[in-house]
Formats: C-alpha cells, sequence, structure tokens
C-alpha cells in the first residue's frame, strides 16, 4: 500500500496542475478580450459609418421607389393625352375631309 507521504504529492502534484491550467486558461481569455477591445476600438468607426451609408442607401432606395412610381403614373398620364390627341387628330381628318373634296373639285 501507498504511504500518505506519497498521496500527499500526487494530490498536490495534481492540485498545482489544475491551478496552472487555470491560469493558463484565465491569460488566454485576458489576451483574448484585450484583442477583442482592439479590434471594437479599430473597426467600431467604420462600422459606425458602414451602418450611416446602409440607411441613406434605404432611405435613397425609398425615395427611388417613390420616384419610380411617380414616374410610372406621369407615363400612365402622358398615354392618355396621347390617346386623347389621337382621337382629336383622327376627329379633325375626318371633319376635313369635305372641304378637301371641295378644294380638289375647285383645283386649288
Amino acid at each position: 500500500m501507498m504511504s500518505g507521504w506519497v498521496l500527499l504529492i500526487i494530490g498536490l502534484a495534481s492540485l498545482a496542475l489544475v491551478i496552472a491550467a487555470l491560469g493558463y486558461l484565465g491569460y488566454c481569455g485576458f489576451r483574448l478580450g484585450k484583442a477583442g477591445l482592439k479590434m471594437a476600438r479599430t473597426y467600431a468607426p467604420g462600422a459606425a459609418v458602414l451602418a450611416r451609408n446602409a440607411a441613406a442607401a434605404t432611405d435613397q432606395a425609398t425615395q427611388a421607389g417613390i420616384g419610380a412610381e411617380k414616374i410610372a403614373a406621369d407615363l400612365a398620364d402622358l398615354q392618355v393625352s396621347l390617346r386623347r390627341l389621337q382621337v382629336a387628330f383622327e376627329a379633325l381628318s375626318s371633319a376635313l375631309v369635305p372641304y378637301r373634296k371641295v378644294k380638289e373639285y375647285l383645283g386649288r
């Protein structure tokens, strides 16, 4: 059987190993946190600029959509006006037929 001193040494060595592993884990966590803060300080202003640009792009896209709707409505109005003009031109052409016949008859 093992003596009490051997078991005590094995226990203390295990405890030292666990403490060393926890210390190393804490050191790695500290370095990771420090690198994260450095990245946050470095890239946060750029991220804010990108967020502002994205908001501006969204606003411009919304305005372009409204503009496109207005253009479509204006185009529909133009088509209606063109159709009215065609009807007026056809009416004028058909109204001038008798006068053209008289003109051809008189030879002028």
